[in-house]
């Protein structure tokens, strides 16, 4: 099987780009008789140190925003022609919005993440929820078979976009292996580094949104006189970051409210670590990575009782509605109270993120890719 992924995105900080870089590393590890090509950029292409690394690369020269996308339409299409790929992979949610023509025999596989462009577009910023609902059903309509990370955004494909429930295969994501408690010494230096707390609730993640942050300051807010623990808010500030900064200002527990700002790679794993529990109460996640990451790391979480986050977190964390600033501030009491609790949920939560492996989803990926065929 000759498979061509779509690797434009393996650079990109989010969630699709490790997804990507995780199934460039798995897919060959899975599949014996799989040959694995991948367009990637061409700043990624200078960054590999060895040769035999990028084996099966082919470099894109990105001319402006538009580059992708064309590249996508036609570009793409030449390579799946030229080396008679079996498969082409897109796993960012955009894929072909045309017909390549009768030339090119490939099937065409794409992964969607969530379709939360279409329920709220206002989670975003204008330019970009109107891409996503513009390009979404072509993707889709061109596409022989899909990926979702989750039951939730399976349903959503089936509701929103009428999509055959038997041309979807459900693929949870996976957990990086190096997710595992950090020492001591190394929580220490990060909280020393950034300037934290001895004990607080943490969320990482961008600042948006979509994230629900004003209701987390606010339930913080109504249980901050009953706790010793404080509020850390890690990640980049992103679109309609304003009212959450607002919030945290207007705060009366102010001087409790930390925003460290952008978080090393390096530094996420001891990050979480010394966090005494994560807060992620999220309004939409076609996955939801951050708390299966902090469980993976011996923290217990709490997280929403919708979308996909039931799904990744099971029984091991505590889940309320993210639109009940009242469940989410008892929620946290709760947890900062009950060490037992607390206990319990770490050690359930280490358990169930080792379920999550890359190497599971590329096995599922591949049998996706056999579906796409019509061998099974």
């Amino acid at each position: 099987m000759k498979v061509l992924l779509d690797a434009l995105q393996i650079q990109n900080q989010s969630g699709t780009g490790r997804y990507t870089a995780a199934l460039l590393e798995m897919l060959p590890q899975v599949s014996d008789n799989m040959n694995l090509l991948s367009v990637v950029p061409e700043a990624y292409m200078n960054e590999r140190d060895a040769a035999n690394d990028s084996l099966g690369m082919i470099t894109h020269h990105s001319r402006g925003p538009l580059s992708g996308a064309r590249f996508r339409n036609r570009g793409i299409a030449k390579v799946a022609q030229k080396e008679n790929a079996d498969i082409v992979h897109f796993p960012a949610t955009v894929g072909r919005q045309r017909s390549w023509g009768t030339g090119v025999k490939s099937k065409v596989v794409l992964t969607v993440h969530d379709l939360s462009f279409l329920r709220e577009p206002g989670w975003f910023k204008r330019d970009r929820a109107l891409y996503y609902r513009k390009t979404i059903k072509r993707s889709v309509r061109y596409a022989d078979h899909l990926i979702a990370d989750s039951e939730a955004t399976a349903s959503d494909l089936v509701a929103m976009l009428d999509v055959d429930p038997e041309l979807i295969s459900v693929t949870p994501l996976g957990v990086d292996s190096h997710f595992v408690p950090a020492s001591e010494n190394e929580i220490d230096r990060v909280k020393a580094d950034y300037g934290l707390p001895n004990e607080f609730f943490l969320y990482v993640g961008t600042l948006e949104p979509r994230k629900n942050l004003v209701r987390v300051i606010q339930a913080f807010d109504a249980i901050a006189d009953q706790t010793d623990f404080d509020l850390v808010l890690a990640g980049r500030e992103g679109w309609k970051v304003g009212p959450i900064l607002n919030a945290a200002r207007k705060s009366p527990h102010t001087s409790r409210i930390h925003f460290p700002g952008f978080v090393a790679d390096e530094d996420l794993v001891p990050l979480l670590s010394s966090g005494s529990v994560f807060v992620w109460p999220s309004l939409w996640e076609g996955f939801g990575l951050p708390p299966l990451e902090a469980m993976a790391c011996g923290v217990p979480v709490l997280t929403s009782n919708t979308s996909s986050l039931p799904e990744v977190v099971g029984t091991t964390a505590l889940t309320v509605d993210p639109l009940d600033g009242d469940a989410i501030a008892g929620g946290m009491l709760k947890l900062a109270s009950d060490a037992t609790l607390r206990e319990l949920l770490m050690h359930k939560g280490i358990h169930r993120a080792r379920q999550f492996t890359w190497k599971r989803t590329a096995e599922m990926t591949l049998v996706a890719y056999r579906r796409a065929l019509g061998e099974i």
